[in-house]
């Protein structure tokens, strides 16, 4: 590896990222490593579109959140011949670098990415647009684009928890009508809250039982909770979360690889933590061991 592509998000996280650059391209530099640094920031034209159409950069690494990188992907994902990813995390709940056990310390992230070792990281297709990690809808789901940047920038992920506390009576009347068609079972009804999952973790937190500890499989989870009709399977539901048992009638867990489902109201959707829309329809699929990024944890087992 000779290239690398630079993407700093500036906004991200504490907003400091910027003042990191100059450790970053000299830690490459004292390895023998060409950097190019593209930053986003208000006010920049150029985009990292422009800089992978002006020449073939053997890895892009990401300097931000998972925001960043999702963006990244789905630019590398329209390329035939794509560079390697590399992430140096520095949002703010960083679920996706948590997956791969990557680190904040600029040094140490460096070496990982310079390590030649790899992971095929398999990516979820939604519509068209990628994701790493989660696409959700329902109570909850909005938190993570709808808390604003200055407040995630002060407070760190307790700005998500105090966002949820405030809004939690709206977002418990959530009640998402659809049908789920998939290549491991039809299912339909009202849901409180919905995801389909390739990750460890998701807005902070272990779930136990939604979420994997196999990130390269070739599957994604697709886990449903059912709309509570009764403050009673209200407290089943929390209790059966706390357990990380999903064996009963409120929950729908099951893993697949497509699946085409057709909401019957206006549901939003989030996309690794950003808004995704609100489609009509939602055709999702794998692409498995679609993106190789560097990590140590296919090493460590």
């Amino acid at each position: 590896m000779t290239d690398i592509l630079l993407v700093i998000n500036g906004i991200a996280g504490n907003g400091r990222n910027g003042s990191n650059a100059f450790r970053i391209i000299k830690n490459f530099a004292q390895k023998g490593i060409s950097t190019t640094v593209c930053p986003i920031a208000e006010g920049v034209s150029l985009e990292l579109e422009d800089y992978l159409n002006e020449r073939r950069y053997d890895m892009v690494v990401c300097v931000g959140g998972d925001g960043t990188v999702n963006a990244a992907v789905n630019k590398l994902m329209k390329m035939e011949d794509r560079p390697s990813l590399g992430y140096i995390p520095a949002g703010t709940t960083n679920d996706f670098s948590k997956n791969l056990k990557l680190v904040r310390d600029v040094d140490k992230a460096c070496d990982i990415i310079t390590s030649g070792k790899y992971v095929d990281y398999d990516i979820g297709c939604f519509n068209g647009h990628y994701f790493n990690y989660v696409a959700a809808f329902g109570a909850f789901s909005a938190i993570s684009y709808n808390t604003d940047q200055k407040a995630k920038n002060t407070f760190g992920y307790a700005a998500y928890i105090l966002n949820a506390v405030i809004s939690a009576p709206e977002h418990l009347q959530t009640r998402c009508r659809m049908k789920i068609e998939s290549d491991n079972g039809d299912f339909d009804g009202e849901f409180i809250f919905g995801g389909i999952c390739n990750s460890l973790s998701v807005g902070g937190q272990k779930i136990v039982g939604m979420t994997t500890s196999n990130l390269y499989d070739g599957e994604f989870e697709l886990f449903l909770i059912r709309y509570p009709e009764h403050a009673a399977d209200l407290t089943e539901i929390l209790y059966s979360l706390l357990q990380g048992d999903f064996e009963n009638e409120h929950f729908v867990f099951r893993k697949i690889k497509k699946a085409h489902i057709i909401p019957e109201s206006n549901v939003e959707w989030t996309l690794d933590g950003e808004y995704g829309g609100n489609p009509s329809q939602i055709d999702f699929e794998i692409v498995p061991g679609a993106i190789r990024i560097a990590s140590e944890i296919a090493f460590a087992k």
